[in-house]
């Protein structure tokens, strides 16, 4: 199919103004492809800790929600998809799920989540 174009021309004979409508652009169907990369799934973790996801999109990532037991801690827009969790005033020995959600532009969601334990008492 060929592009359709219009196209003016001044009495000088110069073109001003051209524009063609090319082939449409592809649906996006598909979620982005993400993983929590830290940290490790069933981790002991304590103080700061670094919670970072992978994501990838053939048309692009619009967001990466992280969230700790439900609650959401930040919303990262570009990467490096990082945020630091702070755990100093949690129980030792406490437990909790951290949950990574990326989403394109046609706002397709794919969403890992991961459990670790809290130990403060020896950072």
């Amino acid at each position: 199919m060929r592009p359709l174009a219009a196209l003016s021309v001044l009495a000088l004979g110069v073109a001003v103004a051209s524009c063609g409508l090319g082939p449409a652009t592809p649906s996006d169907s598909s979620a982005p492809q993400m993983s929590i990369t830290a940290p490790a799934n069933g981790a002991v973790v304590g103080g700061q800790v670094a919670i970072v996801v992978l994501a990838v999109d053939d048309f692009g990532v619009d967001r990466v929600r992280i969230l700790v037991d439900g609650v959401i801690l930040a919303d990262v827009f570009t990467p490096p998809y990082r945020v630091i969790w702070n755990t100093v005033t949690l129980p030792d020995n406490s437990t909790h799920i951290i949950r990574a959600e990326a989403s394109d532009v046609a706002k397709n969601t794919s969403s890992q989540q991961i459990g670790v334990t809290v130990l403060n008492s020896q950072q």
